[in-house]
């Protein structure tokens, strides 16, 4: 790949697949490292680092999965920027409708 004259090299970590049943449209990594995403299954899942051994690549678990998380596809999930609102999840979707969410992990 180039940038402008320089070259920057890309190498592909790890690949998730298998989760939804349909295309994917919309993937968020929140800034405690959990990765949202939303497809046209109507459903939103989230993952997390399965903290294996793995010197190589990273590893990721399915933690949550939200089935009919909308009546529609879901077309956008995006993680509040806002460092005092963790775990907040917004979700958009061909419903017509924007929900919230908040994800509370038990300790």
């Amino acid at each position: 790949m180039q940038s402008g004259e320089e070259y920057v090299p890309w190498a592909h970590l790890c690949t998730l697949s298998g989760f939804h049943d349909r295309s994917i449209f919309s993937v968020h990594w929140s800034r405690d490292g959990v990765i949202a995403s939303g497809a046209s299954d109507d459903a939103i899942r989230l993952f997390v680092d399965d903290n294996s051994d793995s010197v190589d690549r990273p590893f990721y678990k399915l933690l949550l999965k939200k089935e009919k998380a909308h009546e529609m596809d879901v077309n956008s999930v995006q993680w509040a920027p806002d460092h005092k609102e963790i775990g907040l999840l917004a979700s958009a979707s061909d419903d017509g409708m924007v929900k919230i969410w908040k994800l509370a992990l038990e300790p």
